[in-house]
C-alpha cells in the first residue's frame, strides 16, 4: 500500500513541516553519505568539483508531451520536452514559462563506488550509457527514455504522460538491476524561468517528498499575467511510495552528486537548487510524479504531485491517450504518408497541436526550445529561445493545420493574431510573448502580409466569415493598409537581419493584399479591394527588376536571377552587405538564398519563369549539400547562425549549417514543375525531410551539412543543437504531404493564382509630381489616364472621379505628418479578379495645422 502524505503549512505559510535529514537517515539503505563511501576521495572530489553557472540544456529535443485539451474549460496546463536521458524545460502554467532544467536519474553502485547519470549531459566525452527517447507509440505524444551502460548489467526505462487531470507530469519508472544498485531521481529546477533564486525544501510528514518555488523579488520577475502580477511558481516532487531519502541541495552539492554520486543530507537549499530522492534500491518499479501549482503554493504543486503519483499509471496514461487518440481522429491523413511517413505526419502534426498555449489560445510558439541551450545562463527572469510567436512562424504552422483538418486551431492561430499581435494602425511586432506583449518589434513586412492571406482561406476554403470569428474586416483593413503604404520594402527580411527588397517579403505582401481585396469585394468595400488589388499588381510587375541581377558577378553567370535581397531597387549595382551573425561582407549578387520560390508557392510566378528557373540552377550550385538523408539547403551563404566547425554550442558567431525546411519549399516547386529530376522529387523530399527527424519523429531547424566528425558527435545529415522540434519544419513536412495529394501546393491562394496566372491589359497613368513638403490642405491630385475612373486615396479617405477628355484633377485631404497618396486607375469589369488596374504612389509630408 502506498503511503499517504501529510502535507502542513509553517507558521511562516512557506515550506513544510517535518523536514528530513535527521542523522538516523543519512545512512538509510546503506547510501553512500559522502564521496569518500561512494569511492571518491573527498579531499579530491572537493579540490575538482567547480560551482558551474546554471545554464539550459540544448535545443535538442527528441520529443514533447502535454494534453490536446485546449478548448477544455480545466485544461492541464504542463508541458514536457525530452532530450537524451532527461526530461527538459517542463512548462507550466503557459508553454513560454519553463520551470525546471533538467529532471533525470542517477544510478549509483554503493560497492563499487561507480555513478551513471541518464542524461547526456556532454557530448563531448564517452560516459559509457546508451540512451535513447521513443515514441511508445503513435496514437499519442507518449515518450519511452531507456538508459543502461554498455559495459555493465542495469536498465532504466520511463514512460512519461501529463495528466489530464492536473497539472502534473507523470513517469512510469522501472529498473532492472542488482540489490546494490539505487536509483536517485535529479531535478534542476528554474522556477518561473530563473534558476538562480528559487528555494528547494524536503517535505512531507515523513520528510519524502520534494518542493521548490520561485524565491525572486517581483520586482525582477519577467513573465507576467494578463493582470500584470508575475508568475511565481511551484512545483512539488513525489514518487509513487515515497522517497526513502531526499535532500534539496544547494549549487555545489546538487553538482557534486551528479559528478560523483556523494549525498548530502540537506533539508533546504535556496538559489540554485537540485531536489533528489531516491526512488528504487535494486529491480523494481515506482511512479514518479511533477506537480506545479502557482502563487508559490508549494503545498498545492506537493499535493499536486502525490496525488499524480499514487493514482494508477496504467488509468493515467489510457486518458492521455485517449485524449491524443480523440484529436488524431478528426485529421485528414493524406494518401502520400504510410507506413514511417504516416507515424511522422501524426507527430508532426500532434507536435503542431501541443505547442499551442491553453490561455492564450492560438498561440503556438516558434520551438518549445533553448538553441544551443547548454551556453544559455539560466540565471536571471528573462526570456529564452524560441519561446515566442512570431506571425510567419505561426502562419506556416496555420498553412499545416488547416490542411490536415484541424481548421479550429487554424482559426484560432489567426484570432490570437489580430486580438494579441495587431496594434491600431495595423502593425505586427516581429515576435511576442504568448500574452501579446512585444519582445522585439522590429518591422518585417511578410509577418502583417501573412494574416491576410490567413484570414482568406479561412473564408474561401472553409466559410468561415467575420461573424464566426472574434476579428473583422477593419482589422484585415487595418494590416492591408498598412502593408499597402509601407512596403514593398522590408525593414528585416524573413530572416530578420537585413532591409530592403527581398523576393520572399514581396511575395507575401502581393498575396496578402490580393487576399484582403476579396475580403473586402465580399464586405462591399470595393475601393479598398481595387486599390490593394492594384497595389500588389504594380509589385508583381517589378518584383524581378528591383530583386534579380541581370549582370551577376564572376561567381554567378546564369542571368538574371534572384538575389537574397536589394537595398534600394538596383540588383545590378554591387552593394556591400555586411552580413549578420559574424558573416562576411559580399556584394548583394553573390547572396543566394531560395527565398524567391514563396514568388511560386504564393502563385505570383509560374515555376517554369525564366528567371525563376536560373535562379534555382544558382541555389542548387551555391547552397546545395546532399546529405545521406537527401538533399538539403542553406539559408543563404554566408550564414553564420550555426555551431562553429568544432561543433560546440552557437553564441555570436559560427557558420549556419542545413535547414530542413526549405527541402520541404523545394517539394511544393517541384510540384508545379512539369518533369521533376528523381533526387528532387516531391516524393523523395518528403521522405528526405522524415529522414532529417531524430528517434523521437522531431524535426530540427538545422541538420549538420559535413562528414568531417566533430567532438561534439554531430552527423552528415542528422540534427544540431539547435531548436528541435522547429514548428515550421513539422508544418512544412505536413504541408508537402498535403500537397503530395493535391498536386500542387496547399498553400498557395485561389485568388492569388487566378490574379497573376494570366497578363491582363492596364490602363496608362500618369500623375503629376506632388510636393513633398505641403502648407496646403486639401492637395490637388491631377491625372492623366485612358480609364474611365480613378480612385485618389490619402490616409483614410478615398475619392473616386470620372475621367473627362483623359484627365481628371482630385482633391484630397491631408493630416498628420506623413501621407501616401495612392491613384488607382480603374477599368472595372465587374468581377475583381477581372479589372484592369494602374497604379501611382507618391508621399507628401504635410506641415499644416
Amino acid at each position: 500500500m502506498r503511503r499517504r502524505r501529510e502535507f502542513m503549512r509553517t507558521a511562516a505559510g512557506v515550506g513544510f513541516a517535518g523536514l528530513a535529514g535527521c542523522p538516523g537517515r543519512s545512512g538509510d539503505g546503506g547510501t553512500p553519505t559522502d564521496a569518500t563511501e561512494a569511492g571518491t576521495d573527498a579531499t579530491t572530489t572537493d579540490a575538482r568539483i567547480e560551482a558551474v553557472p546554471p545554464r539550459w540544456t540544448t535545443g535538442k529535443k527528441y520529443g514533447v508531451a502535454t494534453v490536446p485539451d485546449h478548448e477544455s474549460e480545466a485544461p492541464s496546463r504542463v508541458w514536457a520536452t525530452f532530450t537524451a536521458g532527461a526530461v527538459t524545460e517542463v512548462r507550466f502554467p503557459r508553454v513560454d514559462l519553463m520551470n525546471l532544467r533538467t529532471l533525470e536519474f542517477l544510478v549509483v553502485d554503493a560497492d563499487a563506488g561507480q555513478t551513471w547519470r541518464t542524461h547526456d549531459a556532454d557530448r563531448t566525452t564517452d560516459d559509457g550509457v546508451e540512451r535513447s527517447t521513443t515514441l511508445a507509440t503513435d496514437e499519442g505524444l507518449l515518450y519511452e527514455q531507456t538508459a543502461s551502460p554498455t559495459d555493465g548489467d542495469w536498465s532504466l526505462t520511463v514512460e512519461w504522460v501529463t495528466d489530464p487531470e492536473r497539472d502534473a507530469l507523470v513517469g512510469d519508472v522501472t529498473f532492472d538491476g542488482t540489490d546494490s544498485l539505487e536509483v536517485y531521481a535529479v531535478a534542476r529546477t528554474a522556477c518561473s524561468q530563473s534558476a538562480g533564486a528559487d528555494v528547494g525544501r524536503v517535505a512531507g510528514a515523513d520528510g519524502d517528498a520534494l518542493v521548490a518555488w520561485d524565491g525572486t523579488d517581483n520586482d525582477n520577475q519577467h513573465v507576467v499575467r494578463a493582470d500584470g502580477e508575475p508568475y511565481a511558481v511551484a512545483m512539488g516532487l513525489a514518487c509513487g511510495d515515497g522517497f526513502d531519502r531526499a535532500s534539496a541541495l544547494s549549487a555545489d552539492d546538487g553538482q557534486r552528486l551528479l559528478e560523483t554520486g556523494a549525498w548530502t543530507d540537506s533539508d533546504g537549499a535556496e538559489d540554485v537548487v537540485t531536489l533528489a530522492g531516491r526512488v528504487l534500491s535494486g529491480s523494481g518499479e515506482t511512479t514518479l510524479a511533477l506537480g506545479f501549482a502557482s502563487e508559490r503554493d508549494d503545498r498545492a504543486a506537493a499535493e499536486t504531485a502525490a496525488a499524480a503519483a499514487e493514482i494508477d499509471f496504467a488509468a493515467t496514461r489510457t486518458a492521455y491517450l485517449d485524449a491524443w487518440r480523440d484529436y488524431l481522429a478528426e485529421l485528414d491523413v493524406p494518401d502520400s504518408v504510410s507506413g514511417a511517413l504516416l507515424t511522422q505526419y501524426r507527430v508532426a502534426a500532434m507536435t503542431l497541436a501541443a505547442v499551442e498555449d491553453k490561455t492564450y489560445l492560438g498561440a503556438g510558439i516558434a520551438s518549445p526550445s533553448v538553441p544551443w541551450g547548454a551556453a544559455v545562463g539560466a540565471t536571471p527572469p528573462s526570456d529564452y529561445g524560441y519561446n515566442f510567436v512570431w506571425a510567419r512562424d505561426l502562419y506556416q504552422s496555420f498553412t499545416a493545420l488547416r490542411a490536415m483538418g484541424d481548421v479550429a486551431g487554424a482559426r484560432r492561430a489567426l484570432e490570437y493574431v489580430f486580438e494579441y499581435q495587431q496594434d491600431d494602425s495595423g502593425f505586427l511586432p516581429q515576435n511576442t510573448f504568448v500574452d501579446g506583449r512585444t519582445r522585439w518589434g522590429g518591422e518585417q513586412m511578410d509577418e502583417i502580409a501573412f494574416p491576410l492571406v490567413m484570414a482568406y482561406q479561412l473564408a474561401d476554403r472553409h466559410g468561415v466569415a467575420f461573424e464566426d470569428v472574434n476579428y473583422d474586416f477593419e482589422n484585415v483593413r487595418a494590416s492591408a493598409n498598412y502593408v499597402a503604404n509601407s512596403g514593398p520594402a522590408t525593414d528585416q527580411e524573413r530572416w530578420e537581419e537585413e532591409s530592403g527588397y527581398s523576393p520572399s517579403t514581396i511575395a507575401a505582401e502581393i498575396a496578402g493584399l490580393t487576399a484582403a481585396a476579396s475580403l473586402a469585394a465580399d464586405a462591399g468595400e470595393r475601393d479598398d479591394a481595387l486599390r490593394w488589388l492594384a497595389t500588389a499588381d504594380d509589385w508583381a510587375r517589378n518584383v524581378e527588376e528591383w530583386c534579380a541581377t541581370t549582370t551577376g558577378t564572376e561567381e554567378h553567370t546564369t542571368t538574371p536571377y534572384y538575389i537574397r535581397v536589394d537595398d534600394d531597387t538596383d540588383p545590378d549595382d554591387g552593394a556591400d552587405r555586411d552580413l549578420a551573425n559574424g558573416g562576411p561582407t559580399l556584394d548583394e549578387r553573390n547572396v543566394i538564398d531560395a527565398g524567391f520560390l514563396e514568388l511560386v508557392r504564393l502563385g505570383v510566378v509560374p515555376a517554369d519563369d525564366p528567371t525563376v528557373e536560373n535562379s534555382v540552377a544558382v541555389v542548387d550550385d551555391t547552397i546545395r549539400v546532399d546529405t545521406p538523408n537527401g538533399p538539403a539547403w542553406y539559408r543563404y551563404n554566408g550564414d553564420g547562425y550555426g555551431e562553429p566547425e568544432s561543433g560546440e554550442p552557437w553564441t555570436s558567431e559560427g557558420q549556419g549549417r542545413l535547414w530542413p525546411i526549405f527541402t520541404g519549399e523545394r517539394g511544393e516547386y517541384e510540384l508545379r514543375r512539369a518533369d521533376s529530376p528523381d533526387d528532387v522529387a516531391p516524393e523523395a523530399l518528403l521522405e528526405a525531410m522524415a529522414n532529417f527527424a531524430n528517434e523521437g519523429r522531431m524535426i530540427p531547424e538545422q541538420v549538420w551539412d559535413r562528414e568531417d566528425p566533430t567532438e561534439y558527435g554531430w552527423a552528415f545529415g542528422e540534427g544540431t543543437g539547435s531548436a528541435t522540434p522547429l514548428s515550421w519544419s513539422m508544418a512544412q513536412f505536413v504541408r508537402l504531404a498535403h500537397g503530395i495529394d493535391a498536386g500542387e501546393p496547399v498553400e498557395t491562394p485561389a485568388i492569388v493564382a487566378e490574379r497573376f496566372g494570366t497578363e491582363r491589359p492596364r490602363p496608362s497613368l500618369s500623375v503629376a509630381d506632388l510636393p513633398t513638403t505641403t502648407e496646403d490642405e486639401p492637395i490637388t491630385v491631377e491625372v492623366e489616364t485612358d480609364a474611365p475612373e480613378v480612385l485618389v486615396h490619402a490616409d483614410e479617405t478615398t475619392r473616386r472621379a470620372a475621367v473627362s477628355d483623359g484627365s481628371v484633377a482630385v482633391d484630397v485631404p491631408l493630416s498628420g505628418i506623413r501621407t501616401t497618396i495612392t491613384v488607382v486607375a480603374v477599368e472595372d469589369t465587374g468581377e475583381l479578379v477581372e479589372a484592369s488596374l494602374a497604379v501611382d504612389r507618391q508621399t507628401v509630408t504635410y506641415t499644416g495645422d
